[in-house]
């Protein structure tokens, strides 16, 4: 009873918290930016609701440990806290479920990382700069097995691409040139309608126009994110991306980053939800509530900002991904198994 009890009122605080954070981050930047944004009350819309996806992206973690902090210290000012430990219903028992609500809530974080969610901050921007959900890439330019390709304008959403050029070579010699006008994104390759073929055929050079199916596995997303210098790129993305990305010998690094980010990273906020927990006072009668509450909110951003920057270091290609990402969290992850152990 008393576990279901405290699930019930983490999760109620977490949502509150989240919500609230939530509005502010939409509020403030809505009025930085609503002069920037389109006559349109329909993009206006989106634009708000893709900006307060984007909050949620940003916020979560951070109000999973805000809720943990307000949670005690509303149990300490009611006495529930000391009434729990009077029962003879210890620390351990108390942190536990919050800990397992707080790590059940990171998959579902998780989850939505597998979705177009994460691509929030992206299509808000695009509305912002372009008056469209739709943004364009131009003049993308990429390797494939042993040719090079050109995309003069990439639309990922409408998954198509104009003023296709592609270049086959053989050693340093140019094989086959392919030009095309426009290009379609269907069933996992690129397919040209119309292309003329170009080809060098030992002392001739033969030029035709045909249909051809090219760029197996390479979607619009992977080619618009990663090879613009995208970081906000789904995990399923990232992943399908990578495994292509081996197979064409093409650096990783960034690709492992953003993969460690969405697996290692959120797990921050139920390890330090543990370290808080160890200094949350029994009563208010013998510590200062606010005082302890303005350390654990300030411990809370200082530990979050540093994860963040060391996140953007590897991002950058500054550090291994390893040890920016894994390596403090499995430090932190130590830290909160010391705590526990001397609940």
């Amino acid at each position: 009873m008393a576990k279901r009890y405290l699930v019930f009122l983490y999760s109620k605080y977490f949502f509150l918290i989240l919500f609230s954070l939530t509005l502010f981050f939409v509020g403030l930047d809505f009025l930085q930016v609503f002069k920037k944004l389109p006559n349109s009350a329909n993009l206006q819309v989106l634009y708000l609701t893709y900006k307060a996806m984007n909050g949620i992206d940003i916020l979560f973690p951070i109000s999973l440990v805000f809720a943990m902090i307000s949670l005690k210290i509303s149990l300490i000012r009611s006495n529930e806290l000391v009434a729990f430990y009077a029962l003879g219903i210890g620390k351990k028992a108390i942190i536990f479920p919050l800990f397992i609500t707080a790590v059940a809530l990171t998959m579902v974080y998780l989850i939505l990382h597998l979705t177009s969610f994460t691509y929030a901050d992206e299509y808000a921007n695009n509305i912002k700069k372009y008056n469209s959900i739709m943004n364009t890439t131009k003049n993308l330019f990429f390797k494939y097995n042993n040719s090079y390709v050109y995309f003069k304008r990439l639309l990922p959403l409408d998954r198509s691409a104009e003023g296709v050029r592609i270049f086959e070579v053989n050693g340093t010699n140019i094989k086959k040139i392919v030009l095309a006008e426009h290009a379609d994104f269907k069933q996992n390759y690129w397919h040209i309608t119309k292309a003329s073929v170009i080809e060098r055929l030992r002392e001739r050079i033969s030029i035709k126009e045909t249909s051809l199916d090219t760029l197996v596995g390479y979607k619009p997303k992977i080619l618009d994110s990663v090879y613009e210098g995208k970081t906000n790129i789904s995990l399923l993305d990232a992943i399908y991306a990578l495994k292509l990305f081996q197979s064409q010998k093409i650096d990783i690094s960034k690709l492992k980053a953003v993969i460690l980010f969405h697996l290692f990273y959120p797990f921050f906020a139920p390890l330090l939800m543990i370290v808080i927990f160890y200094f949350v006072p029994v009563s208010a009668r013998i510590a200062n509530l606010n005082l302890f509450s303005f350390g654990a909110i300030l411990s809370t951003l200082v530990v979050w900002g540093v994860l963040y920057s060391f996140v953007k270091l590897a991002f950058a290609g500054s550090l291994q991904p390893e040890i920016a990402i894994v390596a403090p969290i499995l430090i932190l992850a130590l830290i909160a198994y010391y705590f526990y152990k001397k609940f």
